[in-house]
């Protein structure tokens, strides 16, 4: 089962948390927690698997921010969620060498969180114009009228 086979990978990288997940309640096989420089040694297992990234999110939690990865595999149903902690004004390592998708994702989160990707080949605006001085989906955004 390649559920399992992910999960014996990445305990071999001793992340934080590695565990089954229940599908039919969350969508996920498998849930990680990690640090963000373990974040491409992750990848590298995904990909290894011959995963793809999914999607690749964030969330504000106000005093710090936690980046969100989706895995997903085509050769069996397999869902993996990474979530990555990150202290707010701290970059992330970027994903796009090993996933070259992740530099969409990564390019949206920066625009939308402000979260910058070290090593990203591209990281400018996405969605808002260049010299736009906010990121929205922050919560201390306040929309001006």
């Amino acid at each position: 089962m390649l559920a399992e086979q992910i999960r014996n990978s990445l305990e071999k990288l001793e992340l934080e948390k590695v565990a089954a997940g229940d599908y039919g309640r969350t969508g996920y096989h498998v849930e990680v927690a990690a640090k963000p420089e373990q974040i491409t040694a992750i990848a590298q297992v995904m990909l290894e698997q011959q995963c793809f990234l999914e999607s690749l999110t964030a969330l504000d939690l106000i005093e710090s921010f936690e980046v969100v990865y989706h895995f997903a595999c085509f050769r069996e149903l397999c869902r993996t969620v990474v979530h990555v902690p990150l202290i707010k004004g701290k970059t992330a390592p970027t994903l796009s060498s090993v996933y070259p998708a992740a530099d969409w994702f990564e390019r949206e989160v920066f625009d939308l969180f402000g979260i910058v990707f070290a090593g990203h080949p591209n990281l400018k605006r996405l969605i808002l114009p260049e010299d736009a001085d906010f990121h929205p989906l922050l919560k201390d955004f306040v929309a001006s009228s």
